[in-house]
Protein backbone atom coordinates (compact mmCIF):
# COMPACT_ATOMS: atom_id res chain seq x y z
CA UNK A 1 0.00 0.00 0.00
CA UNK A 2 1.25 3.82 -1.02
CA UNK A 3 0.59 6.39 1.47
CA UNK A 4 0.48 9.54 -0.02
CA UNK A 5 0.68 12.85 2.04
CA UNK A 6 0.04 15.89 0.60
CA UNK A 7 -2.18 14.42 -2.42
CA UNK A 8 -4.10 17.78 -2.82
CA UNK A 9 -0.81 19.17 -3.47
CA UNK A 10 0.27 20.08 -7.05
CA UNK A 11 2.84 17.44 -6.95
CA UNK A 12 0.68 14.74 -4.94
CA UNK A 13 -1.97 15.20 -7.56
CA UNK A 14 0.10 13.70 -9.96
CA UNK A 15 1.46 11.13 -7.80
CA UNK A 16 -2.33 10.39 -6.92
CA UNK A 17 -3.55 10.26 -10.94
CA UNK A 18 -0.20 8.27 -12.00
CA UNK A 19 -0.36 5.33 -9.23
CA UNK A 20 -4.57 5.15 -10.25
CA UNK A 21 -3.74 4.73 -13.60
CA UNK A 22 -1.09 2.21 -13.06
CA UNK A 23 -3.07 0.56 -10.28
CA UNK A 24 -1.27 1.03 -7.48
CA UNK A 25 -2.92 0.76 -4.40
CA UNK A 26 -2.65 4.45 -2.79
CA UNK A 27 -4.45 5.94 0.30
CA UNK A 28 -4.38 9.73 0.22
CA UNK A 29 -3.84 11.55 3.13
CA UNK A 30 -5.37 15.41 3.52
CA UNK A 31 -4.67 17.65 6.41
CA UNK A 32 -8.94 18.21 6.99
CA UNK A 33 -12.03 18.45 5.03
CA UNK A 34 -11.22 22.03 3.82
CA UNK A 35 -8.11 20.79 1.85
CA UNK A 36 -9.58 18.95 -0.58
CA UNK A 37 -11.15 20.82 -3.36
CA UNK A 38 -8.32 20.07 -5.34
CA UNK A 39 -9.12 16.38 -5.05
CA UNK A 40 -12.30 15.94 -5.70
CA UNK A 41 -13.38 13.07 -8.04
CA UNK A 42 -9.63 11.45 -8.25
CA UNK A 43 -9.75 9.47 -5.19
CA UNK A 44 -12.63 7.08 -4.11
CA UNK A 45 -14.19 9.29 -1.37
CA UNK A 46 -13.95 5.76 0.96
CA UNK A 47 -9.91 5.69 0.24
CA UNK A 48 -9.55 9.30 1.11
CA UNK A 49 -7.59 9.68 4.72
CA UNK A 50 -7.47 13.15 6.96
CA UNK A 51 -4.59 13.35 9.17
CA UNK A 52 -2.31 16.49 10.82
CA UNK A 53 1.44 16.00 10.49
CA UNK A 54 1.77 18.15 13.18
CA UNK A 55 -0.16 15.75 15.35
CA UNK A 56 1.91 12.20 15.51
CA UNK A 57 -1.16 10.56 16.81
CA UNK A 58 -3.16 11.85 13.78
CA UNK A 59 -0.83 9.74 11.84
CA UNK A 60 -0.96 5.99 13.42
CA UNK A 61 -4.44 5.43 11.52
CA UNK A 62 -3.64 6.65 7.89
CA UNK A 63 0.02 4.33 8.16
CA UNK A 64 -1.83 1.09 8.75
CA UNK A 65 -0.58 -1.28 6.31
CA UNK A 66 1.82 0.78 4.06
CA UNK A 67 4.73 -0.55 2.34
CA UNK A 68 5.83 2.73 0.97
CA UNK A 69 4.96 6.04 1.88
CA UNK A 70 5.65 9.54 -0.30
CA UNK A 71 5.79 12.86 1.76
CA UNK A 72 4.71 15.75 -0.57
CA UNK A 73 3.45 18.49 2.04
CA UNK A 74 4.67 21.87 0.77
CA UNK A 75 6.23 23.99 3.72
CA UNK A 76 4.44 27.27 2.26
CA UNK A 77 1.14 26.31 4.26
CA UNK A 78 -0.58 23.36 5.84
CA UNK A 79 -4.20 24.09 4.88
CA UNK A 80 -6.32 26.80 5.15
CA UNK A 81 -6.02 28.96 8.02
CA UNK A 82 -2.94 27.17 9.42
CA UNK A 83 0.41 27.98 10.54
CA UNK A 84 3.43 26.95 8.40
CA UNK A 85 4.51 23.40 8.48
CA UNK A 86 7.83 23.11 10.57
CA UNK A 87 10.30 20.22 10.43
CA UNK A 88 8.20 18.40 13.18
CA UNK A 89 5.74 17.43 10.74
CA UNK A 90 8.12 15.59 8.74
CA UNK A 91 9.52 14.18 11.19
CA UNK A 92 6.36 12.84 12.57
CA UNK A 93 5.44 11.26 8.84
CA UNK A 94 9.00 9.28 8.79
CA UNK A 95 8.59 7.90 12.33
CA UNK A 96 4.70 7.21 11.94
CA UNK A 97 5.93 5.43 8.40
CA UNK A 98 8.40 3.78 10.16
CA UNK A 99 6.70 2.23 12.90
CA UNK A 100 3.77 1.19 10.58
CA UNK A 101 6.46 -1.10 8.70
CA UNK A 102 6.95 0.98 5.56
CA UNK A 103 10.60 -0.36 3.80
CA UNK A 104 10.44 2.96 1.45
CA UNK A 105 9.63 6.08 2.39
CA UNK A 106 10.31 9.14 0.01
CA UNK A 107 10.45 13.17 1.63
CA UNK A 108 9.88 15.52 -2.06
CA UNK A 109 11.84 18.46 -1.67
CA UNK A 110 13.68 21.38 -3.48
CA UNK A 111 17.04 22.24 -4.46
CA UNK A 112 18.51 25.05 -2.61
CA UNK A 113 17.26 23.73 0.55
CA UNK A 114 19.43 25.15 2.75
CA UNK A 115 19.80 27.10 6.22
CA UNK A 116 21.56 30.09 4.83
CA UNK A 117 18.84 30.29 1.05
CA UNK A 118 17.97 33.89 0.20
CA UNK A 119 14.91 32.56 -0.09
CA UNK A 120 12.46 31.93 2.64
CA UNK A 121 10.30 28.80 0.81
CA UNK A 122 14.21 27.05 0.90
CA UNK A 123 14.66 27.75 4.40
CA UNK A 124 11.60 26.08 5.58
CA UNK A 125 12.14 23.51 3.36
CA UNK A 126 15.70 22.93 5.08
CA UNK A 127 13.71 22.53 8.47
CA UNK A 128 11.78 20.04 6.87
CA UNK A 129 14.37 17.96 5.66
CA UNK A 130 16.30 18.69 8.97
CA UNK A 131 12.97 16.92 10.54
CA UNK A 132 13.46 13.77 7.77
CA UNK A 133 17.28 13.57 8.47
CA UNK A 134 16.63 13.39 12.83
CA UNK A 135 15.12 9.72 11.94
CA UNK A 136 16.28 6.70 12.02
CA UNK A 137 13.95 5.29 9.04
CA UNK A 138 14.29 3.78 5.48
CA UNK A 139 13.69 7.58 4.42
CA UNK A 140 14.92 9.18 1.19
CA UNK A 141 14.89 12.84 -0.07
CA UNK A 142 14.22 13.56 -3.68
CA UNK A 143 15.26 17.20 -4.24
CA UNK A 144 13.61 18.58 -7.93
CA UNK A 145 15.15 21.87 -9.49
CA UNK A 146 12.21 23.65 -9.79
CA UNK A 147 8.46 22.96 -11.83
CA UNK A 148 7.34 24.58 -14.89
CA UNK A 149 4.57 25.74 -13.38
CA UNK A 150 6.63 27.95 -11.02
CA UNK A 151 8.38 29.63 -13.93
CA UNK A 152 5.04 30.44 -15.19
CA UNK A 153 3.36 32.33 -12.49
CA UNK A 154 6.59 34.07 -11.17
CA UNK A 155 8.27 34.78 -14.29
CA UNK A 156 5.43 34.86 -16.88
CA UNK A 157 1.44 35.11 -16.83
CA UNK A 158 0.75 35.19 -12.75
CA UNK A 159 -2.66 34.19 -12.22
CA UNK A 160 -3.21 36.89 -9.89
CA UNK A 161 -2.88 39.61 -13.09
CA UNK A 162 0.09 41.05 -11.00
CA UNK A 163 3.98 42.21 -12.39
CA UNK A 164 5.91 39.23 -13.48
CA UNK A 165 9.79 38.48 -12.00
CA UNK A 166 12.38 38.72 -14.03
CA UNK A 167 15.22 35.90 -13.38
CA UNK A 168 18.57 37.01 -12.46
CA UNK A 169 21.83 36.65 -14.22
CA UNK A 170 23.65 34.66 -11.84
CA UNK A 171 20.74 32.22 -11.82
CA UNK A 172 20.58 28.32 -13.22
CA UNK A 173 17.51 26.40 -13.42
CA UNK A 174 16.44 22.72 -14.63
CA UNK A 175 12.85 22.95 -14.92
CA UNK A 176 10.55 19.86 -14.43
CA UNK A 177 7.23 19.02 -15.41
CA UNK A 178 4.61 17.80 -12.22
CA UNK A 179 3.58 14.54 -14.24
CA UNK A 180 7.71 13.67 -14.98
CA UNK A 181 8.18 14.51 -11.07
CA UNK A 182 4.99 12.55 -10.27
CA UNK A 183 6.44 9.15 -12.60
CA UNK A 184 9.89 9.66 -11.02
CA UNK A 185 8.74 9.19 -7.50
CA UNK A 186 6.95 6.56 -8.37
CA UNK A 187 9.49 4.93 -10.63
CA UNK A 188 12.16 5.30 -7.62
CA UNK A 189 9.82 3.64 -5.15
CA UNK A 190 11.01 -0.27 -6.22
CA UNK A 191 14.56 1.50 -6.89
CA UNK A 192 16.49 2.31 -4.05
CA UNK A 193 19.01 0.58 -2.52
CA UNK A 194 20.80 2.62 -0.16
CA UNK A 195 18.08 4.93 1.84
CA UNK A 196 19.37 7.88 3.76
CA UNK A 197 20.34 9.73 1.02
CA UNK A 198 19.08 12.93 -0.92
CA UNK A 199 18.89 12.40 -4.73
CA UNK A 200 18.57 15.56 -6.97
CA UNK A 201 16.39 15.81 -10.38
CA UNK A 202 15.47 18.21 -13.03
CA UNK A 203 13.92 18.59 -16.15
CA UNK A 204 15.40 17.63 -19.49
CA UNK A 205 17.71 21.00 -19.85
CA UNK A 206 19.24 23.40 -17.84
CA UNK A 207 18.63 27.02 -18.13
CA UNK A 208 20.61 30.10 -17.01
CA UNK A 209 18.78 33.34 -16.33
CA UNK A 210 19.70 35.56 -19.36
CA UNK A 211 18.53 32.10 -21.28
CA UNK A 212 15.13 32.51 -19.76
CA UNK A 213 14.93 36.68 -20.06
CA UNK A 214 15.32 35.44 -23.98
CA UNK A 215 12.84 32.29 -23.97
CA UNK A 216 9.92 33.96 -21.99
CA UNK A 217 10.28 37.93 -22.39
CA UNK A 218 8.09 37.71 -25.19
CA UNK A 219 5.36 36.01 -23.20
CA UNK A 220 4.97 38.13 -20.20
CA UNK A 221 1.51 39.55 -19.10
CA UNK A 222 0.63 41.30 -15.87
CA UNK A 223 1.21 44.90 -14.51
CA UNK A 224 0.97 47.23 -11.07
CA UNK A 225 2.31 46.00 -7.93
CA UNK A 226 4.45 42.52 -8.40
CA UNK A 227 2.65 39.34 -8.53
CA UNK A 228 1.99 37.84 -5.09
CA UNK A 229 3.34 34.49 -6.36
CA UNK A 230 6.89 33.96 -5.23
CA UNK A 231 9.70 33.87 -8.40
CA UNK A 232 12.18 31.41 -8.47
CA UNK A 233 15.20 31.31 -6.03
CA UNK A 234 18.58 33.10 -7.03
CA UNK A 235 21.82 31.30 -7.17
CA UNK A 236 22.51 28.16 -8.97
CA UNK A 237 19.43 25.15 -8.25
CA UNK A 238 19.87 23.17 -11.43
CA UNK A 239 20.25 19.77 -11.74
CA UNK A 240 22.55 18.79 -14.95
CA UNK A 241 20.56 16.24 -17.52
CA UNK A 242 23.50 13.89 -16.98
CA UNK A 243 22.50 13.58 -12.69
CA UNK A 244 19.50 13.10 -13.51
CA UNK A 245 19.89 10.38 -15.64
CA UNK A 246 22.44 8.83 -13.36
CA UNK A 247 19.75 8.69 -10.38
CA UNK A 248 16.14 7.98 -12.56
CA UNK A 249 17.94 6.01 -15.64
CA UNK A 250 16.55 8.43 -18.12
CA UNK A 251 15.83 12.40 -18.46
CA UNK A 252 11.84 13.51 -18.60
CA UNK A 253 11.28 14.16 -22.01
CA UNK A 254 8.05 17.47 -21.07
CA UNK A 255 9.84 20.49 -21.54
CA UNK A 256 9.69 24.31 -20.90
CA UNK A 257 9.37 25.14 -24.48
CA UNK A 258 6.13 22.28 -24.23
CA UNK A 259 4.81 24.28 -21.11
CA UNK A 260 4.69 27.41 -22.16
CA UNK A 261 3.44 26.23 -26.29
CA UNK A 262 0.44 25.26 -24.36
CA UNK A 263 0.13 28.34 -22.50
CA UNK A 264 -0.12 30.13 -25.47
CA UNK A 265 -2.46 28.19 -27.11
CA UNK A 266 -0.49 25.57 -29.01
CA UNK A 267 -2.22 22.27 -29.49
CA UNK A 268 1.05 20.78 -31.00
CA UNK A 269 4.34 22.65 -29.74
CA UNK A 270 7.10 21.05 -31.41
CA UNK A 271 9.80 20.00 -28.25
CA UNK A 272 12.25 18.82 -30.51
CA UNK A 273 13.73 15.60 -30.43
CA UNK A 274 12.94 12.95 -27.89
CA UNK A 275 15.36 10.29 -27.91
CA UNK A 276 19.22 10.08 -27.33
CA UNK A 277 19.62 10.42 -31.20
CA UNK A 278 20.21 14.26 -32.19
CA UNK A 279 17.81 13.66 -35.08
CA UNK A 280 14.84 11.54 -33.61
CA UNK A 281 14.24 7.95 -33.04
CA UNK A 282 17.17 5.85 -35.37
CA UNK A 283 14.49 4.16 -37.34
CA UNK A 284 13.96 -0.07 -37.74
CA UNK A 285 17.51 -2.29 -36.74
CA UNK A 286 18.18 -4.28 -39.92
CA UNK A 287 17.69 -7.29 -38.14
CA UNK A 288 14.27 -5.86 -36.57
CA UNK A 289 11.97 -8.37 -37.99
CA UNK A 290 9.12 -5.43 -37.37
CA UNK A 291 5.44 -6.21 -35.41
CA UNK A 292 4.95 -5.73 -31.87
CA UNK A 293 6.70 -8.78 -30.05
CA UNK A 294 4.71 -9.16 -26.10
CA UNK A 295 8.37 -9.26 -24.82
CA UNK A 296 9.39 -5.69 -26.19
CA UNK A 297 6.53 -3.87 -25.65
CA UNK A 298 7.87 -1.82 -22.87
CA UNK A 299 10.81 -0.76 -25.17
CA UNK A 300 10.72 2.37 -27.07
CA UNK A 301 12.63 2.72 -30.39
CA UNK A 302 16.19 3.74 -28.62
CA UNK A 303 15.98 0.85 -26.53
CA UNK A 304 15.02 -1.62 -29.11
CA UNK A 305 17.43 -0.13 -31.37
CA UNK A 306 20.31 -0.89 -29.29
CA UNK A 307 19.11 -4.51 -27.91
CA UNK A 308 19.20 -5.79 -31.54
CA UNK A 309 22.42 -3.92 -32.22
CA UNK A 310 24.08 -5.78 -29.16
CA UNK A 311 22.32 -9.31 -29.59
CA UNK A 312 23.76 -9.16 -33.27
CA UNK A 313 27.64 -7.99 -31.75
CA UNK A 314 27.69 -10.97 -29.78
CA UNK A 315 26.32 -13.89 -32.15
CA UNK A 316 29.88 -13.90 -33.44
CA UNK A 317 30.29 -16.26 -30.03
CA UNK A 318 27.33 -18.09 -31.96
CA UNK A 319 29.22 -19.17 -34.21
CA UNK A 320 26.81 -17.86 -36.19
CA UNK A 321 27.64 -15.23 -39.72
CA UNK A 322 26.17 -14.20 -42.52
CA UNK A 323 23.82 -11.46 -44.08
CA UNK A 324 20.68 -11.36 -43.90
CA UNK A 325 20.00 -12.75 -40.17
CA UNK A 326 17.70 -11.03 -38.27
CA UNK A 327 15.90 -11.64 -34.65
CA UNK A 328 12.66 -13.13 -33.50
CA UNK A 329 11.48 -12.35 -30.60
CA UNK A 330 7.41 -13.38 -31.18
CA UNK A 331 7.68 -16.67 -28.91
CA UNK A 332 10.12 -15.42 -26.68
CA UNK A 333 9.13 -15.70 -23.08
CA UNK A 334 10.33 -12.76 -20.35
CA UNK A 335 11.37 -13.91 -17.18
CA UNK A 336 11.12 -11.96 -13.47
CA UNK A 337 13.96 -9.84 -13.64
CA UNK A 338 13.51 -6.63 -15.53
CA UNK A 339 15.93 -3.51 -16.21
CA UNK A 340 14.39 0.11 -16.36
CA UNK A 341 16.69 1.85 -19.08
CA UNK A 342 15.72 5.53 -20.26
CA UNK A 343 12.09 5.77 -21.21
CA UNK A 344 11.74 1.73 -21.82
CA UNK A 345 12.26 -1.48 -19.65
CA UNK A 346 13.94 -4.51 -20.90
CA UNK A 347 13.99 -8.14 -19.02
CA UNK A 348 15.41 -11.41 -19.06
CA UNK A 349 14.70 -13.70 -22.08
CA UNK A 350 14.08 -17.17 -23.19
CA UNK A 351 13.62 -18.73 -26.56
CA UNK A 352 14.92 -15.62 -28.71
CA UNK A 353 15.52 -16.78 -32.35
CA UNK A 354 18.18 -15.77 -34.69
CA UNK A 355 16.81 -16.71 -38.04
CA UNK A 356 19.28 -16.80 -41.47
CA UNK A 357 18.29 -15.13 -44.59
CA UNK A 358 15.71 -18.24 -45.54
CA UNK A 359 13.82 -17.61 -42.59
CA UNK A 360 15.69 -21.05 -40.92
CA UNK A 361 16.25 -20.94 -37.24
CA UNK A 362 20.28 -21.14 -36.51
CA UNK A 363 19.90 -20.38 -32.53
CA UNK A 364 17.61 -20.02 -29.78
CA UNK A 365 18.65 -19.22 -26.56
CA UNK A 366 18.34 -16.78 -23.59
CA UNK A 367 19.20 -13.14 -23.04
CA UNK A 368 20.96 -11.39 -20.25
CA UNK A 369 21.43 -8.13 -19.34
CA UNK A 370 23.47 -5.57 -16.80
CA UNK A 371 21.70 -1.90 -15.93
CA UNK A 372 23.93 -0.23 -13.98
CA UNK A 373 22.27 3.43 -13.43
CA UNK A 374 24.71 5.30 -11.57
CA UNK A 375 27.16 5.01 -14.24
CA UNK A 376 24.33 4.89 -17.33
CA UNK A 377 25.86 1.70 -18.38
CA UNK A 378 23.51 -1.03 -20.72
CA UNK A 379 24.15 -4.17 -22.32
CA UNK A 380 22.86 -7.22 -23.02
CA UNK A 381 24.05 -10.90 -24.56
CA UNK A 382 23.43 -14.32 -25.60
CA UNK A 383 22.87 -16.00 -22.14
CA UNK A 384 26.51 -17.99 -21.69
CA UNK A 385 26.09 -21.41 -20.20
CA UNK A 386 27.94 -20.70 -17.40
CA UNK A 387 26.12 -17.23 -17.05
CA UNK A 388 28.82 -15.79 -16.76
CA UNK A 389 29.15 -12.22 -18.22
CA UNK A 390 30.80 -11.82 -21.67
CA UNK A 391 34.66 -11.10 -21.26
CA UNK A 392 34.45 -8.26 -23.62
CA UNK A 393 31.92 -6.04 -21.94
CA UNK A 394 33.16 -6.66 -18.53
CA UNK A 395 36.29 -4.99 -19.64
CA UNK A 396 34.63 -2.25 -20.96
CA UNK A 397 33.25 -1.65 -17.87
CA UNK A 398 34.86 0.72 -14.82
CA UNK A 399 36.15 -0.58 -11.73
CA UNK A 400 33.31 1.45 -10.00
CA UNK A 401 30.43 -0.84 -12.17
CA UNK A 402 32.46 -3.63 -11.72
CA UNK A 403 32.36 -3.61 -8.24
CA UNK A 404 28.70 -2.88 -7.90
CA UNK A 405 28.46 -5.81 -9.77
CA UNK A 406 29.82 -7.98 -7.46
CA UNK A 407 27.65 -7.38 -5.19
CA UNK A 408 24.52 -8.01 -7.30
CA UNK A 409 22.22 -11.17 -6.56
CA UNK A 410 21.88 -12.03 -10.18
CA UNK A 411 25.74 -11.63 -11.49
CA UNK A 412 28.05 -11.38 -8.42
CA UNK A 413 27.83 -15.36 -7.61
CA UNK A 414 29.00 -15.73 -11.12
CA UNK A 415 31.97 -13.42 -10.82
CA UNK A 416 34.19 -15.77 -8.60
Amino acid sequence: MLVLLGANGLTGLQVLRLAEARGIPVRPVVRDDRDIERIRGLADVQKLCYADPMVPSALKAVMEGATTVVSCIDPRTCGPGAPIYDGVAAENIVNAARDAGAHTILHVSVMGAYRWSYASLNRRSFYLEGGVRNCNAPWTILRFSCYHDEVIEGHVQPPDGGSPYTFKESSRYAPISRLDAAEAILDLLDRIEQPGRALALGGPRCWTGPELEALVGSRRKGEGRKTHFKPLPPGDVSVEPETTRATLGRVPKGTLQQALAELDGDADPDPGPSTVYPHGDPGAHPADLGGSPRVLSECDADLRWTVHQQLMDDRTSLAVGGVGVSLDFTGARALKRWARVHHGSFPDLENVKLLDAQGAVVHAGGVDWLRDSLADEFFCWWTRPDGRIPERIWLELDLGVQRRLAQDPHHGPRLD
